[in-house]
Protein backbone atom coordinates (compact mmCIF):
# COMPACT_ATOMS: atom_id res chain seq x y z
CA UNK A 1 0.00 0.00 0.00
CA UNK A 2 1.41 3.39 -0.97
CA UNK A 3 0.57 6.66 0.68
CA UNK A 4 1.74 10.10 -0.25
CA UNK A 5 4.25 12.24 1.59
CA UNK A 6 1.66 14.09 3.64
CA UNK A 7 0.22 10.81 4.90
CA UNK A 8 3.70 9.59 5.83
CA UNK A 9 4.36 12.76 7.78
CA UNK A 10 0.99 12.56 9.47
CA UNK A 11 1.72 9.03 10.63
CA UNK A 12 5.31 9.38 11.70
CA UNK A 13 5.86 12.82 13.17
CA UNK A 14 5.30 12.91 16.90
CA UNK A 15 4.09 16.41 17.57
CA UNK A 16 1.45 17.77 19.87
CA UNK A 17 -1.05 19.97 18.07
CA UNK A 18 -0.81 23.56 19.16
CA UNK A 19 -4.05 24.52 20.84
CA UNK A 20 -5.27 28.02 20.08
CA UNK A 21 -7.87 30.00 22.01
CA UNK A 22 -11.32 29.87 20.51
CA UNK A 23 -11.98 33.20 18.82
CA UNK A 24 -15.13 34.39 17.19
CA UNK A 25 -14.93 34.42 13.39
CA UNK A 26 -15.97 38.07 13.25
CA UNK A 27 -13.17 39.08 15.63
CA UNK A 28 -10.60 37.09 13.68
CA UNK A 29 -11.73 38.57 10.41
CA UNK A 30 -11.35 42.11 11.72
CA UNK A 31 -7.88 41.31 13.07
CA UNK A 32 -6.75 39.78 9.78
CA UNK A 33 -7.81 42.88 7.90
CA UNK A 34 -6.19 45.31 10.33
CA UNK A 35 -2.81 46.82 9.54
CA UNK A 36 -1.91 44.76 6.48
CA UNK A 37 0.81 46.00 4.16
CA UNK A 38 -0.25 43.83 1.23
CA UNK A 39 -2.81 41.31 0.14
CA UNK A 40 -1.74 37.73 0.90
CA UNK A 41 -3.91 34.77 -0.06
CA UNK A 42 -2.82 31.21 0.64
CA UNK A 43 -4.31 29.22 -2.23
CA UNK A 44 -3.60 25.75 -0.81
CA UNK A 45 -4.32 24.93 2.82
CA UNK A 46 -5.22 21.54 4.26
CA UNK A 47 -7.04 20.93 7.54
CA UNK A 48 -8.20 17.80 9.30
CA UNK A 49 -9.63 16.69 12.61
CA UNK A 50 -9.43 13.49 14.62
CA UNK A 51 -13.06 13.92 15.68
CA UNK A 52 -14.83 10.60 14.90
CA UNK A 53 -17.76 12.58 13.52
CA UNK A 54 -15.54 13.02 10.46
CA UNK A 55 -14.12 9.52 9.87
CA UNK A 56 -11.07 8.89 7.74
CA UNK A 57 -11.46 6.95 4.51
CA UNK A 58 -8.25 7.59 2.60
CA UNK A 59 -8.41 6.57 -1.10
CA UNK A 60 -5.39 4.28 -0.76
CA UNK A 61 -5.15 3.46 2.96
CA UNK A 62 -8.87 3.45 3.75
CA UNK A 63 -10.22 3.87 7.27
CA UNK A 64 -7.09 2.25 8.74
CA UNK A 65 -4.93 5.30 8.05
CA UNK A 66 -3.19 6.33 11.27
CA UNK A 67 -2.75 10.07 11.84
CA UNK A 68 -1.59 11.12 15.30
CA UNK A 69 -1.74 14.88 14.98
CA UNK A 70 -4.78 17.00 14.25
CA UNK A 71 -4.61 20.17 12.17
CA UNK A 72 -8.06 21.67 12.77
CA UNK A 73 -9.50 24.75 11.13
CA UNK A 74 -8.95 26.79 14.29
CA UNK A 75 -5.18 26.35 13.98
CA UNK A 76 -5.23 27.64 10.42
CA UNK A 77 -7.32 30.65 11.40
CA UNK A 78 -4.79 31.46 14.10
CA UNK A 79 -1.93 31.26 11.63
CA UNK A 80 -3.71 33.56 9.20
CA UNK A 81 -4.19 36.02 12.03
CA UNK A 82 -0.52 35.86 13.01
CA UNK A 83 0.81 36.47 9.49
CA UNK A 84 -1.78 38.81 8.02
CA UNK A 85 -3.14 36.30 5.49
CA UNK A 86 -6.48 37.68 4.40
CA UNK A 87 -8.01 34.66 2.67
CA UNK A 88 -7.21 31.00 2.01
CA UNK A 89 -8.42 28.11 -0.11
CA UNK A 90 -9.33 24.98 1.86
CA UNK A 91 -8.57 21.64 0.21
CA UNK A 92 -9.50 18.16 1.40
CA UNK A 93 -6.19 16.44 2.34
CA UNK A 94 -7.34 12.95 1.17
CA UNK A 95 -7.62 11.71 4.74
CA UNK A 96 -11.43 11.79 4.41
CA UNK A 97 -11.47 10.30 0.94
CA UNK A 98 -14.32 11.57 -1.21
CA UNK A 99 -16.28 12.87 1.79
CA UNK A 100 -15.75 16.63 1.98
CA UNK A 101 -17.86 17.14 5.11
CA UNK A 102 -15.09 18.50 7.34
CA UNK A 103 -14.07 21.02 4.71
CA UNK A 104 -17.72 22.06 4.38
CA UNK A 105 -17.97 22.32 8.17
CA UNK A 106 -14.87 24.50 8.29
CA UNK A 107 -16.19 26.74 5.53
CA UNK A 108 -19.46 27.20 7.40
CA UNK A 109 -17.58 28.35 10.51
CA UNK A 110 -15.47 30.99 8.73
CA UNK A 111 -17.14 31.93 5.45
CA UNK A 112 -15.45 35.34 5.41
CA UNK A 113 -11.96 33.81 5.40
CA UNK A 114 -12.16 30.80 3.11
CA UNK A 115 -13.31 29.26 -0.12
CA UNK A 116 -13.31 25.47 -0.45
CA UNK A 117 -12.22 22.71 -2.81
CA UNK A 118 -13.16 19.09 -2.26
CA UNK A 119 -12.26 15.76 -3.80
CA UNK A 120 -14.27 13.60 -6.18
CA UNK A 121 -13.70 9.98 -7.11
CA UNK A 122 -12.46 10.54 -10.67
CA UNK A 123 -14.06 7.39 -12.08
CA UNK A 124 -17.43 7.78 -10.37
CA UNK A 125 -20.11 7.55 -13.11
CA UNK A 126 -22.08 10.24 -11.24
CA UNK A 127 -19.13 12.58 -10.86
CA UNK A 128 -20.88 15.52 -12.52
CA UNK A 129 -23.81 15.20 -10.11
CA UNK A 130 -21.38 15.08 -7.17
CA UNK A 131 -19.70 18.25 -8.41
CA UNK A 132 -23.07 19.97 -8.67
CA UNK A 133 -23.99 18.93 -5.13
CA UNK A 134 -20.84 20.21 -3.44
CA UNK A 135 -20.99 23.51 -5.28
CA UNK A 136 -24.69 24.29 -5.23
CA UNK A 137 -25.60 22.70 -1.88
CA UNK A 138 -22.44 23.09 0.21
CA UNK A 139 -20.94 26.29 -1.16
CA UNK A 140 -17.70 24.91 -2.64
CA UNK A 141 -15.99 26.70 -5.51
CA UNK A 142 -14.03 23.84 -7.01
CA UNK A 143 -12.44 20.43 -6.81
CA UNK A 144 -8.95 19.02 -6.68
CA UNK A 145 -7.89 16.05 -8.78
CA UNK A 146 -4.68 14.06 -8.34
CA UNK A 147 -3.84 12.09 -11.49
CA UNK A 148 -0.27 11.85 -10.21
CA UNK A 149 -1.51 8.93 -8.07
CA UNK A 150 -2.80 7.20 -11.21
CA UNK A 151 0.22 7.48 -13.55
CA UNK A 152 -1.13 5.09 -16.19
CA UNK A 153 -4.75 6.20 -16.14
CA UNK A 154 -6.38 8.25 -18.89
CA UNK A 155 -9.45 9.42 -16.98
CA UNK A 156 -8.20 13.01 -17.04
CA UNK A 157 -9.05 13.51 -20.71
CA UNK A 158 -11.54 10.67 -21.05
CA UNK A 159 -14.77 11.37 -22.91
CA UNK A 160 -16.47 10.10 -19.77
CA UNK A 161 -15.30 13.34 -18.11
CA UNK A 162 -16.86 15.63 -20.69
CA UNK A 163 -20.04 15.99 -18.65
CA UNK A 164 -17.98 16.87 -15.60
CA UNK A 165 -16.17 19.65 -17.47
CA UNK A 166 -19.39 20.95 -19.07
CA UNK A 167 -20.98 21.08 -15.62
CA UNK A 168 -17.93 22.90 -14.26
CA UNK A 169 -18.25 25.51 -17.02
CA UNK A 170 -21.91 26.09 -16.17
CA UNK A 171 -21.21 26.36 -12.44
CA UNK A 172 -18.03 28.44 -12.75
CA UNK A 173 -16.04 25.76 -10.92
CA UNK A 174 -12.26 25.80 -10.49
CA UNK A 175 -10.23 22.60 -10.92
CA UNK A 176 -6.78 22.24 -9.43
CA UNK A 177 -4.51 19.37 -10.44
CA UNK A 178 -1.73 17.51 -8.70
CA UNK A 179 -0.25 16.13 -11.86
CA UNK A 180 2.92 14.54 -13.22
CA UNK A 181 4.78 16.13 -16.15
CA UNK A 182 3.96 13.29 -18.57
CA UNK A 183 0.24 13.90 -17.94
CA UNK A 184 0.34 17.56 -19.00
CA UNK A 185 -0.75 16.89 -22.61
CA UNK A 186 -4.01 15.43 -21.30
CA UNK A 187 -4.66 18.56 -19.26
CA UNK A 188 -3.71 20.70 -22.25
CA UNK A 189 -6.36 18.91 -24.31
CA UNK A 190 -9.08 19.55 -21.73
CA UNK A 191 -8.09 23.20 -21.26
CA UNK A 192 -8.48 23.67 -24.99
CA UNK A 193 -11.84 21.93 -25.16
CA UNK A 194 -13.34 23.58 -22.07
CA UNK A 195 -12.00 27.15 -21.83
CA UNK A 196 -14.66 28.12 -19.30
CA UNK A 197 -13.05 26.04 -16.54
CA UNK A 198 -10.37 27.77 -14.50
CA UNK A 199 -7.41 25.47 -13.86
CA UNK A 200 -4.65 25.56 -11.24
CA UNK A 201 -1.57 23.33 -11.57
CA UNK A 202 -0.23 22.46 -8.12
CA UNK A 203 3.36 22.13 -6.94
CA UNK A 204 4.90 23.89 -9.96
CA UNK A 205 4.08 20.91 -12.15
CA UNK A 206 6.11 18.50 -9.98
CA UNK A 207 9.37 18.18 -11.96
CA UNK A 208 11.28 15.02 -11.10
CA UNK A 209 14.64 16.23 -9.84
CA UNK A 210 15.75 12.60 -9.50
CA UNK A 211 15.69 12.13 -13.24
CA UNK A 212 18.91 12.36 -15.24
CA UNK A 213 17.35 15.19 -17.25
CA UNK A 214 13.85 16.19 -16.17
CA UNK A 215 13.61 19.28 -18.36
CA UNK A 216 12.14 17.73 -21.54
CA UNK A 217 9.21 16.29 -19.58
CA UNK A 218 8.91 19.37 -17.37
CA UNK A 219 8.64 21.70 -20.37
CA UNK A 220 5.43 19.98 -21.44
CA UNK A 221 3.69 22.19 -18.89
CA UNK A 222 4.84 25.31 -20.72
CA UNK A 223 2.31 24.65 -23.49
CA UNK A 224 -0.41 25.57 -20.99
CA UNK A 225 0.69 29.22 -21.05
CA UNK A 226 -1.48 29.83 -24.11
CA UNK A 227 -4.59 29.40 -21.96
CA UNK A 228 -5.50 32.50 -19.93
CA UNK A 229 -7.66 30.36 -17.64
CA UNK A 230 -4.64 28.38 -16.37
CA UNK A 231 -2.47 29.33 -13.38
CA UNK A 232 0.62 27.64 -11.97
CA UNK A 233 1.16 27.39 -8.22
CA UNK A 234 4.81 28.49 -8.02
CA UNK A 235 5.24 27.41 -4.42
CA UNK A 236 6.02 24.61 -1.93
CA UNK A 237 9.69 24.08 -2.87
CA UNK A 238 10.14 21.22 -0.41
CA UNK A 239 7.75 19.17 -2.56
CA UNK A 240 10.27 18.95 -5.39
CA UNK A 241 13.66 19.61 -3.76
CA UNK A 242 16.23 16.84 -3.42
CA UNK A 243 18.41 18.96 -1.14
CA UNK A 244 15.78 18.89 1.61
CA UNK A 245 17.31 21.96 3.16
CA UNK A 246 16.02 25.51 3.15
CA UNK A 247 16.17 27.53 0.92
CA UNK A 248 15.97 24.56 -1.50
CA UNK A 249 18.32 26.12 -4.04
CA UNK A 250 17.90 23.24 -6.49
CA UNK A 251 14.30 24.35 -7.11
CA UNK A 252 15.06 27.94 -8.07
CA UNK A 253 15.84 27.29 -11.78
CA UNK A 254 12.40 25.69 -12.14
CA UNK A 255 10.53 28.55 -10.49
CA UNK A 256 12.47 31.01 -12.60
CA UNK A 257 11.72 29.09 -15.81
CA UNK A 258 7.99 28.98 -14.98
CA UNK A 259 8.01 32.71 -14.30
CA UNK A 260 9.80 33.46 -17.56
CA UNK A 261 7.32 31.33 -19.52
CA UNK A 262 4.03 32.25 -17.86
CA UNK A 263 4.70 35.71 -16.46
CA UNK A 264 3.36 37.13 -13.24
CA UNK A 265 -0.28 37.11 -14.39
CA UNK A 266 -0.47 33.29 -14.37
CA UNK A 267 1.26 32.49 -11.06
CA UNK A 268 -0.20 31.95 -7.60
CA UNK A 269 1.17 30.96 -4.20
CA UNK A 270 0.12 28.40 -1.61
CA UNK A 271 1.69 26.63 1.33
CA UNK A 272 -0.05 23.25 1.53
CA UNK A 273 -0.16 23.10 5.33
CA UNK A 274 -1.77 24.72 8.37
CA UNK A 275 -0.47 24.40 11.93
CA UNK A 276 1.26 22.21 12.87
CA UNK A 277 3.82 22.90 10.13
CA UNK A 278 6.48 20.24 9.64
CA UNK A 279 8.55 21.38 6.72
CA UNK A 280 8.60 25.15 6.32
CA UNK A 281 7.20 27.69 8.78
CA UNK A 282 5.14 30.52 7.37
CA UNK A 283 7.78 33.19 7.82
CA UNK A 284 10.15 31.16 5.63
CA UNK A 285 7.39 30.40 3.09
CA UNK A 286 7.10 34.15 2.57
CA UNK A 287 10.83 34.77 2.78
CA UNK A 288 11.42 32.20 0.04
CA UNK A 289 9.26 34.23 -2.34
CA UNK A 290 10.44 37.65 -1.22
CA UNK A 291 14.17 37.01 -0.84
CA UNK A 292 15.34 33.89 -2.65
CA UNK A 293 13.08 34.18 -5.70
CA UNK A 294 14.74 37.49 -6.49
CA UNK A 295 13.92 37.17 -10.19
CA UNK A 296 10.30 38.27 -9.55
CA UNK A 297 9.54 41.94 -10.02
CA UNK A 298 7.87 43.62 -7.08
CA UNK A 299 4.66 44.04 -9.05
CA UNK A 300 4.56 40.39 -10.11
CA UNK A 301 5.26 39.26 -6.57
CA UNK A 302 2.14 41.12 -5.45
CA UNK A 303 0.13 39.40 -8.17
CA UNK A 304 1.41 35.99 -7.19
CA UNK A 305 0.94 36.38 -3.44
CA UNK A 306 -2.62 37.61 -3.60
CA UNK A 307 -4.07 39.61 -6.45
CA UNK A 308 -4.20 36.80 -8.99
CA UNK A 309 -6.24 34.66 -6.61
CA UNK A 310 -9.01 37.26 -6.76
CA UNK A 311 -9.34 36.45 -10.48
CA UNK A 312 -9.80 32.75 -9.76
CA UNK A 313 -12.01 32.56 -6.66
CA UNK A 314 -14.80 34.65 -5.19
CA UNK A 315 -13.88 35.56 -1.64
CA UNK A 316 -16.52 36.96 0.66
CA UNK A 317 -15.37 40.56 1.00
CA UNK A 318 -12.92 40.98 -1.85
Amino acid sequence: MSIDRRQFIGRSVALAATALPSLAPSLLTSQVHAGEDRLIIDTHTEVWTLDPKFPFNHPEAGAKLKVDVAAPIENLVGQMHDFGIRYAVLINPRYFGWDNSYIAHSLSLYPDLFVAHGLLQPEDPKIADKLRYWITERGFQGMRFSPIYHPKSTWLNSRDHDELWRTAEKLGAVFNYYIAPHQMPMLEEMAGRFPGVKIVVDHAGKPDLNAKDCWPEFRKMFRLKKFPQVWISNSEPYEMSELKKYPYEDTLPFYKAIYEEFGGQQLIWGTGYPRPRWELPMDQELEFVDKFCDFYTAADRELMLGKNALRIWKFAKS
